[in-house]
């Protein structure tokens, strides 16, 4: 709601002088009003010139910049109303933006160790003992003991000889140690970041000294 003026003058024209601004300014904004014009007011010690800043971006002017108002193409102008003269010790931030990097353990694969039983052939070489039998005969002119002779008078012999018998046994002979390590990488990441920056634009005769100051946290 604007502030009401003083009898002596109404209207727009009261309500922007109840705002502190001359008189002859404010005429100057009712008559753009009149025209069809928008006009918008802006009251902030401390944010005033970045609301300036955003006006005159998009085709706001003043009684003191109305001249560069025409060079403003396909943008609805406003008449900005107010002082443009920045307080003393006002702040600009300038912000960009950074990129972080976080890390997060995805599976990217699986190993998996396992046993598998072949079966094959092998043949071990074992020396084995055997019994002949060996039939001796040499002549003998000797006495018999027995003057009887008996038919079917047999001698047995039993004849031995080793049999190999096999068997088996499990025995270790390897041992399969399954563990993890970290390997240490180093990876590239990249995005698309904005920042913004300070343009200084001077209408008139005004000296501009630009100074960089550093400021510890």
């Amino acid at each position: 709601m604007l502030p009401r003026r003083p009898a002596a003058v109404g209207g727009l024209v009261g309500a922007l002088v109840g705002l502190g601004i001359p008189e002859d300014e404010a005429k100057y904004y009712e008559g753009e009003f009149k025209s069809g014009r928008s006009i918008v007011t802006v009251r902030s010690a401390a944010r005033y010139g970045e609301a300036e800043t955003i006006l005159r971006r998009f085709g706001g002017y003043d009684i003191r910049t109305r001249d560069n108002a025409s060079a403003v193409a396909g943008h609805a102008s406003s008449a900005v109303a107010g002082h443009t003269s920045a307080a003393a010790g006002q702040t600009i931030e300038v912000k960009e933006e950074q990129l972080h990097a976080r890390k997060q353990p995805v599976q990217t694969g699986e190993v998996t160790v396992r046993k598998e039983v072949h079966t094959e052939t092998k043949s071990v070489n074992v020396p084995v003992e055997r019994e002949e039998v060996v039939i001796e005969r040499r002549p003998v002119g000797e006495k018999a003991t027995s003057a009887d002779i008996r038919a079917g008078e047999e001698i047995r012999i039993p004849v031995k000889e080793e049999k190999v018998r096999v068997e088996k046994e499990a025995v270790v002979t390897e041992e399969v140690n399954v563990g993890k390590r970290k390997v240490q990488d180093t990876q590239t990441v990249s995005g698309t970041v904005r920042k913004e920056e300070v343009k200084v634009e001077q209408t008139g005769d005004v000296d501009v000294h630009n100074k960089t100051s550093t400021k510890r946290k």
